[in-house]
């Protein structure tokens, strides 16, 4: 059919919605790739980030984490007390990162598009659960991974130390 209608001197171009469709498709796929590199590069920043933080925040607080064991705070207290504050901190930085994301999101939407292609503007309920969600879980690998430090935190020497 294509070669019938091109063969016509009024015809300039055929071409049929399956071909506009796997274009599209194929677009979208290299998109797609961009979005994946993105999400891996932001749970890096996140693991590297949070984890440096916590780890000042042990490092600059173990007088007072020594003197809580010596008050006789077993380990999970003593985890919940440091950790407790990190997780606030985490929960409050989630809840403005989204609030800030849907701003950047519009942004970018914007500037990708181009005259034939135009992307959806609408995020989804349960794409904030699930940034909300990953957010909470990258700070809970972090603390399960400082939780060592915390426990070899010597009560003695961190108390015999002078400021």
């Amino acid at each position: 059919m294509a070669e019938v209608l091109s063969d016509r001197d009024e015809v300039t171009t055929v071409t049929f919605n399956t071909e506009q469709v796997d274009s599209y498709r194929k677009s979208l796929r290299s998109v797609n790739m961009v979005v994946v590199v993105l999400i891996v590069a932001a749970a890096a920043l996140v693991f590297i980030v949070l984890y440096n933080l916590t780890n000042i925040q042990l490092i600059e607080r173990t007088r007072e984490i020594a003197s809580l064991k010596v008050l006789g705070f077993d380990r999970r207290e003593v985890a919940a007390y440091v950790f407790r504050e990190t997780l606030l901190l985490v929960c409050l930085g989630a809840l403005i990162g989204l609030g800030l994301g849907v701003i950047m999101e519009g942004f970018v939407v914007v500037t990708a598009e181009v005259d034939v292609v135009m992307f959806g503007r609408a995020i989804h309920a349960p794409s904030f659960a699930v940034a909300f969600a990953l957010t909470i879980a990258f700070s809970l690998v972090v603390m399960a991974t400082l939780l060592p430090k915390l426990r070899a935190i010597d009560m003695v020497e961190s108390l015999k130390s002078v400021d």
